[in-house]
């Protein structure tokens, strides 16, 4: 767990390369709730976020919903329909107010003539979706404990505010510094809201986690890391 970037949940690409491709797009604001995209859309260009958060979500055929990823600032999405020609296969939500940055497909490909580094990270950030479908795909695998420990794992890369001092454990505990509600973890998971509550109740109970309200504290960083590796993800 080294750092924001490592987590599949989480998408965010700072860097000088995000921001050469950002200065190809044309702005977009979106209110909270608004679509970027639905799936089952087409599209010629990608997006990338300028300020806000855009939840990546799926609409399955059993008319349940698969959240896949969070977009942050200086993260891109819709790159393959983008490039491909067919549909959307996920639909991006604003979570909030929202500033986004639409690059067309030409426009892009014609920036690469002169800097064909742009491409190359295009085709990398493709490759990490492809990282954050093979998650999803493990944690289906998975036992809902197990499911719902690999998830933590990955929001202590993305969102812990670091050591918070020792535990009452003796270990090193960290805060999450967002505060996502039972359903929206569930959602990430392919688990049923009380499933997901029950997992972290246990794992209150074992020392682990610490919540209050919606808060969550890791508790023992140590013990979720070894949880986390067990699983093997």
């Amino acid at each position: 767990m080294s750092g924001p970037t490592v987590s599949p949940f989480l998408l965010a690409e700072p860097g000088a390369v995000s921001r050469r491709i950002e200065a190809l797009g044309i702005p977009r604001l979106l209110r909270a709730g608004e679509h970027l995209y639905r799936q089952g859309e087409g599209a010629s260009s990608f997006h990338v976020v300028a300020t806000g958060r855009v939840r990546i979500h799926m609409l399955r055929p059993d008319g349940t919903v698969r959240v896949i990823s969070w977009a942050e600032p200086g993260a891109s999405l819709g790159e393959g329909v983008c490039f491909d020609g067919g549909p959307h296969p996920v639909t991006a939500t604003a979570a909030g107010a929202c500033r986004v940055l639409s690059v067309g497909r030409d426009v892009l490909v014609e920036a690469a003539r002169d800097d064909p580094e742009l491409l190359v990270e295009v085709v990398r950030r493709v490759a990490h979706k492809q990282r954050v479908l093979h998650l999803h795909v493990f944690l289906d695998g998975l036992p809902a404990r197990e499911r719902v420990t690999v998830l933590l794992g990955h929001l202590v890369e993305a969102y812990g505010e670091g050591a918070l001092g020792t535990a009452g454990t003796g270990g090193i505990s960290a805060r999450l510094s967002v505060r996502p509600a039972v359903d929206e973890l569930a959602l990430m998971i392919g688990l049923t809201r009380v499933t997901t509550s029950r997992e972290l109740s246990r794992l209150v109970a074992e020392g682990v986690l610490v919540k209050d309200g919606r808060s969550i504290v890791v508790r023992d960083l140590a013990a979720l890391r070894r949880r986390v590796d067990a699983v093997a993800v």
